[in-house]
């Protein structure tokens, strides 16, 4: 059963805005966050943030999400250059359906349209967002929008950008070119050039091979197993923002050791070997704050 509504506006240039049938009640004095994100990836973020606010709304209030709209015709996402070329059109309903009812679930609006444009920078001024995570999202972000949360605008990039592997529509056909036997899912800072932004930390290696040292043959596993740390990051990274709201001062992030605070256990399982089955599950254990 549907829990949402779905708003069309000319403004919005494709797509739209998703309205759940009632919206969350958080008015407390929690960090606004807001995810931009797409795909199981972009779907696990929201979960695990909605799961944070919920044992600690005094400290975060999650309230909005943009995702991508993958099949509509007139959306500029570069569709045909990004990870949805991999995907057929009902696998692209389905995970479009599945970030909006992550969302709509926990009383969030979802927007699927253009997020430059009058139309939705009125919306973003509602939201009014402190701090942007972004994982898995197709449009290119101007400065009115990763300049407008106080405590900055993060992007998950699933490639080793400080060794320049990686950048741009093909991360995973990068490393592979390069001989990568590991990778790894890149915090940075969004700016105005894609993936040049400051880079804030870095998941532990992932192993990106196979048991006989080879590459899976679909990029889509690697797609489901390297974003499998976004959740867990997200909470390192709105813990981070956090100190820095409560300490009372103005500023984005400047840098996180990941490594250092993911346990073992899990940076273990991220050095298992990968799979070329399509419907193997990559899930990592809950970080520790939300289970």
């Amino acid at each position: 059963m549907k829990t949402f509504k779905k708003i069309i506006d000319s403004g919005a240039l494709w797509g739209g805005l998703y309205e759940p049938s009632q919206r969350k009640n958080n008015e407390g004095k929690g960090l606004r966050a807001v995810v931009f994100g797409s795909t199981n990836a972009g779907a696990l973020v929201v979960d695990s943030l909605k799961r944070f606010e919920e044992k600690y709304p005094h400290l975060l209030n999650l309230v909005g999400v943009a995702t991508d709209d993958p099949v509509d015709p007139n959306a500029r996402i570069s569709a045909q250059k990004r990870i949805w070329k991999h995907f057929k059109k009902e696998e692209m309903i389905l995970l479009l359906d599945k970030v909006i009812k992550t969302a709509s679930d926990g009383g969030l609006p979802c927007y699927t349209g253009s997020v430059k444009t009058d139309y939705f920078r009125n919306i973003l001024k509602e939201w009014n967002p402190e701090i942007i995570i972004m994982c898995c999202f197709g449009q290119k972000i101007d400065a009115a929008i990763f300049n407008y949360p106080r405590y900055g605008m993060y992007n998950y990039h699933p490639s080793d950008l400080a060794a320049k592997i990686g950048l741009g529509l093909d991360p995973f056909g990068d490393a592979i070119k390069t001989g990568s036997k590991t990778s790894m899912m890149t915090v940075h800072q969004v700016t105005e050039t894609i993936d040049y932004g400051p880079i804030i930390g870095n998941s532990p290696p992932v192993n990106i091979c196979t048991t006989n040292g080879d590459y899976p043959k679909n990029i889509l596993t690697l797609h489901e197993k390297i974003p499998s740390v976004c959740g867990w990051l997200s909470i390192e990274l709105i813990l981070e923002a956090i100190k820095i709201k409560q300490s009372g001062k103005e500023g984005t992030i400047s840098s996180i050791d990941f490594n250092e605070k993911m346990p073992s256990m899990i940076r273990e399982q991220l050095l298992e070997a990968a799979t070329d089955d399509l419907t193997a599950s990559y899930s990592l254990p809950l970080h520790d704050k939300i289970i």
